[in-house]
């Protein structure tokens, strides 16, 4: 029997891990409301609809990458070394133990279709991209660091890519080396 009572938050990480694996389209609000142990008419005490949901559910991911990238960016007492180590952990927990990046799969799944979700995802990338720049600009200039930064978050996320479909995270793990060869200019 579903439980009656449950936040909006443990909603919301509970059916993170279930869009990431299955996508958007293939699942479905009953599926999601039982994954929660809620009925699915107490979802939509909370959510609208699937769309609100889901921007939500990519709000709440965009805001827990954001805080914990810069926490690390702007921490003044960690050397770069030691940034680029939190940074690896923090991609880690985010893309390598789940099935990828939910922001690129609901980008991949969704933007020829519907461009909902496409401001959320952009504003991701544009932070993750911006987090990285702070941190090349002590060895490059203003335009190179831009083009390094979305260079990095391109081989990240197409390691990711390769990642899932090979089952293999070497592809993210030679993604981050780049990354921090690219950072520390060595």
């Amino acid at each position: 029997m579903p439980k009656s009572k449950t936040s909006k938050k443990e909603v919301i990480s509970k059916v993170i891990p279930i869009l990431r694996l299955r996508g958007i389209n293939n699942s479905s609000m009953s599926e999601l409301a039982k994954a929660c142990g809620i009925q699915k008419s107490h979802f939509y005490y909370y959510f609208n609809n699937k769309e609100a949901l889901v921007k939500e559910v990519l709000a709440s991911i965009h805001s827990y990458f954001k805080y914990n990238f810069f926490k690390i960016i702007e921490n003044r007492t960690l050397s770069i070394q030691d940034k680029i180590k939190k940074i690896n952990f923090l991609i880690d927990t985010m893309f390598k133990n789940a099935d990828g990046c939910i922001m690129a799969n609901t980008a991949l799944e969704t933007a020829h279709l519907n461009p909902t979700y496409q401001d959320e995802i952009k504003h991701f990338f544009t932070d993750f991209i911006l987090g990285l720049s702070v941190l090349l600009q002590p060895n490059y200039s203003e335009e190179e660091t831009l083009v390094l930064a979305e260079q990095i978050v391109q081989d990240l996320e197409g390691g990711i890519l390769l990642m899932r479909i090979y089952d293999d995270h070497k592809y993210v793990n030679n993604a981050m080396k780049r990354m921090e060869k690219i950072i520390l200019n060595s």
